[in-house]
């Protein structure tokens, strides 16, 4: 009777709820509502931003490897749809910039595949910087630099906030879910106290290290199975901003407008109040102190320091830190490094899906994993190889 009513009105069906409203989140509902879904969209935070995805700008790279691994191959696929999905909703200069980026191999890292093995369209993508291309950034010419063409850089937020725009979308804020429930073929999210927030037939939990409690809140009716279990580390990063005023002249003026990265990274002119830089991030496992930290910024500076040694001693020395900023958030990553998308395995758990485990990738990889998702339930072919897809699933945790 349910699979007649689906065919019959399939509309009646294609209803629903993302948990969380970061990168991963917004990137899925917008393309179910793009499929013709309603999506709601459940978010604890008071507003959008609150999370990882606050992130004032970051880097938009691929991965380069020697072997061309899964890693590379599955970023060089989530830029490409994030470069598409920006160049249809935000403003370019504005809020993202297709700008390029030179990668510093620090420590000899992050090398290309030798020969045959990288073709000329893979240069199209990535390749040896030139020497102005290092000097600009600070470089010597004998430093190990790549330029990476198709990258850049993005502000989280605005693409957070242009995705969740579609009128297929009901955002809801400061709304906790504590419990989920399978009823009549609907997933229902309640409150902590056990009242109904929201239910549709399919459940999205996008809400990276917090998806756990909820997974575990379900209520299984055999010990056929037990709980999928994601085993998820906590990434703490504190990243460091100023405004550009506060640089040495020399630096205003001959600072590039492409960001660098390869030991932490640096993206500046970025433009809010007034111009600004932003630089890091730190980077500690399980650590979930939301407190932004002096040592921090400390090791930020020297991070910078070393990313870009042409300008060491200003960076070093005529930068005041009680001029600076910091902002601080947690992210979720999973042991193979790759996000889990999509259905568990589970037979108790159809309509729960989950988007999470992107770590430090989110602006890389959101878009991709949304879309994958969305092709997922909408039986449609995937955006990206089967073999690559098949990697991400999220039925590897059970």
């Amino acid at each position: 009777q349910v699979k007649s009513a689906m065919r019959q009105c399939p509309e009646l069906f294609k209803h629903a709820i993302v948990i969380g409203a970061g990168l991963a989140g917004s990137a899925v509902a917008h393309s179910l509502a793009t499929r013709g879904w309603k999506v709601q969209v459940l978010d604890q935070g008071e507003a959008l931003g609150a999370g990882a995805s606050g992130l004032p700008a970051g880097i938009l790279a691929t991965h380069v490897s020697p072997d061309n691994n899964v890693l590379s191959r599955i970023t060089r696929d989530g830029v490409r749809a994030t470069i598409q999905r920006a160049q249809a909703l935000l403003d370019h200069g504005l809020d993202w910039s297709l700008s390029s980026l030179l990668e510093h191999r620090y420590a000899g890292k992050r090398e290309l595949p030798k020969g045959d093995r990288w073709p000329e369209a893979g240069h199209e993508w990535s390749t040896p910087a030139t020497t102005p291309q290092k000097k600009a950034a600070g470089l010597t010419e004998q430093t190990a630099a790549l330029w990476h063409n198709l990258a850049g850089w993005l502000q989280p937020q605005s693409l957070v906030k242009a995705q969740l725009k579609h009128h297929n979308i009901e955002l809801r804020t400061q709304q906790k879910v504590a419990q989920l429930h399978a009823h009549n073929q609907q997933w229902q999210c309640s409150d902590a106290q056990g009242k109904l927030i929201a239910q549709a037939p399919l459940l999205v939990l996008a809400n990276a290290y917090d998806a756990q409690a909820l997974i575990d809140s379900i209520k299984l009716s055999s010990q056929v199975a037990p709980h999928p279990h994601l085993p998820a580390t906590a990434l703490r990063g504190q990243v460091s901003i100023g405004p550009m005023r506060l640089l040495p002249p020399n630096m205003q003026k001959s600072l590039p407008h492409f960001p660098v990265n390869g030991h932490g990274s640096l993206i500046c002119h970025q433009q809010c109040q007034e111009p600004y830089w932003i630089v890091g991030s730190s980077f500690q496992r399980n650590d979930f102190d939301l407190q932004t930290r002096h040592e921090d910024q400390v090791s930020n500076m020297q991070q910078w320091a070393e990313l870009m040694p042409a300008w060491q001693e200003e960076i070093l020395n005529q930068i005041d830190l009680g001029q600076t900023t910091a902002w601080a958030a947690i992210r979720m990553a999973l042991p193979d490094r790759l996000p889990a998308v999509g259905a568990f395995s589970h037979p108790e758990l159809k309509g729960l899906t989950v988007c999470t485990g992107l770590g430090a990738r989110g602006i890389s990889w959101s878009v991709l994993c949304g879309e994958l998702l969305a092709a997922h339930v909408s039986h449609e072919p995937l955006p990206m190889a089967a073999s690559l897809a098949k990697l991400m699933a999220a039925n590897r945790f059970g």
